[in-house]
């Protein structure tokens, strides 16, 4: 591999003759390309193709989420961006055709939870949150909290759709006085009432953001996930708390 200090000819960009070109942030860099590629078409090739494409996925909609990028990015995991971390922590968590409970929207695997309870229906997300700005120093000077996070809806009921379907939530920031239990609740769009109605199951992954008075994320509270079932299956809606730890 080879670096280009200064470039008088322009960039090369993707594959010229033998050679690759590829920018990293501010770096160009060059790479001798491969005489052959061989793509194995074995059951565990595809299986772990099918897994790193789940968690690319993952990990896309987690870094489209401006506070969760910023968390991801000051984290130690050792990767080139908050894409790339995401990716690489949510890999060894994925399925291969699916994102399951393990996966984690935040980087550090959270055990007090401040949400215990949830609830979804085709009319939206209904949360119970216990938290006490007496117990968390961290809340002084915060701009209010908000519920941001992912939806794994998976297991459709029509075969045209994908297996699985993924798409983030945001409730409005709310504030927190002392001990106090408080109820969220995220409404439904059309478009995501049609997300919920045309899957059978789905994970929701949730987490609480503090801001300071400019919009600047300050922390994080909690790394909810919670498995429901659409309520039209049949199945009573569920109310559930889980943190399953990687």
């Amino acid at each position: 591999m080879g670096t280009f200090e200064n470039i008088v000819l322009g960039e090369v960009k993707g594959k010229v003759g033998g050679v690759i070109g590829r920018r990293r942030g501010k770096k160009f860099f060059i790479y001798a390309a491969p005489k052959e590629v061989k793509i194995s078409y074995s059951p565990e090739a595809i299986q772990s193709r099918n897994k790193l494409n789940t968690a690319s996925k993952f990990g896309s909609i987690v870094n489209s989420i401006p506070e969760l990028k910023s968390f991801w990015l000051n984290s130690k995991t050792a990767a080139f961006d908050a894409f790339h971390k995401i990716e690489k922590v949510n890999y060894h968590l994925t399925a291969h055709d699916r994102p399951t409970l393990n996966n984690t929207i935040v980087p550090v695997a959270v055990t007090d939870n401040k949400i215990i309870e949830s609830s979804v229906s085709p009319r939206g997300i209904k949360l119970k949150i216990f938290i006490s700005k007496i117990g968390e120093p961290a809340l002084d000077g915060a701009n209010g909290l908000t519920v941001i996070g992912v939806i794994c809806y998976y297991d459709p009921k029509e075969k045209e759709y994908s297996y699985y379907h993924l798409s983030k939530t945001r409730s409005n920031p709310f504030d927190v006085k002392t001990d106090e239990q408080i109820e969220v609740e995220i409404s439904f769009s059309g478009k995501e009432r049609d997300n919920y109605n045309s899957y059978m199951k789905g994970i929701l992954y949730l987490t609480m953001v503090s801001k300071d008075g400019t919009g600047i994320p300050l922390k994080y509270f909690g790394n909810y996930r919670s498995e429901f079932t659409n309520e039209n299956t049949g199945e009573k809606e569920r109310f559930a708390f889980c943190d399953s730890r990687p």
